[in-house]
């Protein structure tokens, strides 16, 4: 077996242990078994049970929002008006907010748990979101540039928003039942479209 997909795959193994156990659940020996490799691949491809968790959790973490953001690049670096963008910007927010991502969010939600506990897993989760929120603003630059958004925005500032408002619904999802869940969808679009577009 190559050693990415073994990596891979031990990533995939350990996160569902994670998602169902907990941290204190992964054992070493079982994932190497469950993707049929030898505890020495593992060791050689992660360093350690410690350096296999914070990759699986930094891998949780960056699950979903990445591909998002690399679709919300894409889509606009395609879009020729400002209503295209702002179709784009539509899609985004109605796919992060869908109920079917509940789970994607609930995931990254137990990733800041878990980093809360660990300054180098926290570290890793930083440095990874910092990327994300400068991959959306290559976007928003884009669309500021062909003067489709407010001309005085802060893009970098009003990226860190977005992927922060985007995060903040798990807790209407998990510890919030009397929230109605589609008033808070409704205006978390009204504000990131009365933030990005002036008319």
């Amino acid at each position: 077996m190559p050693a990415d997909t073994a990596a891979h795959d031990m990533l995939n193994r350990t996160i569902a242990v994670i998602e169902t156990d907990g941290e204190e659940g992964v054992r070493v020996v079982d994932i190497a078994k469950h993707v049929g490799v030898a505890v020495t691949t593992l060791f050689h491809l992660f360093g350690n049970r410690d350096s296999l968790i914070m990759a699986a959790q930094i891998e949780r973490y960056v699950r979903g929002q990445a591909g998002m953001i690399e679709e919300f690049d894409v889509a606009t670096a395609i879009a020729r008006t400002k209503e295209d963008f702002r179709a784009v910007v539509i899609r985004m927010v109605r796919s992060e907010t869908a109920p079917i991502n509940s789970a994607i969010r609930q995931s990254r939600q137990g990733v800041f748990g878990s980093a809360s506990r660990q300054s180098e897993l926290m570290t890793a989760i930083t440095s990874s979101h910092n990327s994300m929120c400068l991959g959306l603003q290559v976007a928003l630059e884009r669309a500021k540039e062909n003067g489709w958004i407010e001309p005085a925005i802060d893009t970098l500032a009003t990226a860190y928003w977005i992927l922060g408002l985007m995060n903040s619904r798990v807790f209407i999802e998990v510890g919030s039942p009397q929230v109605d869940r589609r008033a808070w969808d409704d205006l978390t679009m009204k504000s990131i479209l009365r933030v990005l577009f002036v008319d």
